[in-house]
């Protein structure tokens, strides 16, 4: 091996070497650090592209878990309403049980008929306030409403609306009333009627609940199974990298060791010429 005294370009390649070595060092700490096998797209340009996408498709998975509950929220408002529906018009089923009857004096069936004003007011208030969202599927202008449950265009589902105020159920001041025992017997044919149209617009709110919760779970797997495909190509394996960076920590102090030696050729360059 030659010695000089002006160049010393082993120095210069350990230099270099030292230098690849450091850059190395900080990339394994970083990947360890985050967790991430991609710091940068030069790390993996084609599984940059890939993961972009897959990350733009979790967004709107995001989305759509949003969706969802959103729509989970609506039907159970609705739901609620209905089963309040039901109990009030169990209570005016029995009011008008005892209008039916010539057994009552007069005072007694005004009474009667007050209160069964009043509950026929309050069907009316129940559904027209399960409101959420600004939307209603229960109340008198109810609409049916559409939900985005996917993460395409398309992907949709339609909420079914079910008119359940007091005048869509026949039940309405306007139709029935307790004023005398014929109208009282009629009024529990059009209370019977109403109880059994209110548990209809119970199973159809409650097939479209079960609905809605297959869609969530779906939309669940598909995010999971989106988060493990992309976790196989951006996660880090720990374990390899914390081993690199052993091996890059003892080439470094190697190297290190030997930059200092070859600095020291110049010096027993010239001891040789004395």
């Amino acid at each position: 091996m030659s010695l000089s005294i002006n160049s010393n370009s082993l120095a210069y390649g350990i230099g270099r070497n030292l230098s690849k070595i450091s850059q190395d060092l900080q990339d394994t700490s970083e990947r360890i650090s985050t967790g991430k096998r991609i710091l940068s797209a030069k790390d993996d340009p084609a599984g940059v592209g890939i993961l972009m996408g897959m990350k733009a498709q979790h967004g709107s998975w995001n989305a759509v878990e949003k969706n969802l509950a959103s729509g989970q929220s609506l039907l159970d408002v609705a739901e609620g309403a209905l089963k309040n529906q039901n109990d009030l018009l169990t209570k005016m089923t029995d009011i008008a049980n005892q209008a039916a009857s010539d057994l009552i004096s007069t005072d007694q069936r005004t009474a009667l008929q007050n209160t069964f004003v009043e509950m026929q007011g309050q069907l009316d208030t129940i559904v027209n306030r399960a409101s959420i969202f600004g939307q209603n599927l229960v109340s008198s202008t109810a609409a049916n409403v559409k939900v985005q449950t996917g993460p395409d265009a398309g992907n949709t589902t339609t909420l079914s609306a079910i008119k359940s105020d007091a005048a869509t159920l026949g039940v309405d001041a306007a139709t029935i009333d307790l004023t005398d025992s014929t109208k009282a017997a009629a009024a529990l044919t059009a209370l019977k009627t109403a109880v059994n149209t209110v548990s209809g617009n119970q199973s159809v709110i409650g097939a479209q609940q079960s609905g809605f919760e297959s869609l969530v779970n779906t939309a669940g797997t598909a995010k999971g199974n989106l988060e493990k495909a992309m976790g196989r190509i951006e996660d880090a394996d720990v374990a390899a990298e914390s081993t690199k960076l052993a091996m890059l920590q003892a080439k470094q102090q190697l190297g290190i060791q030997m930059l200092g030696i070859v600095n020291q050729m110049p010096s027993m360059a010239l001891q040789l010429l004395r």
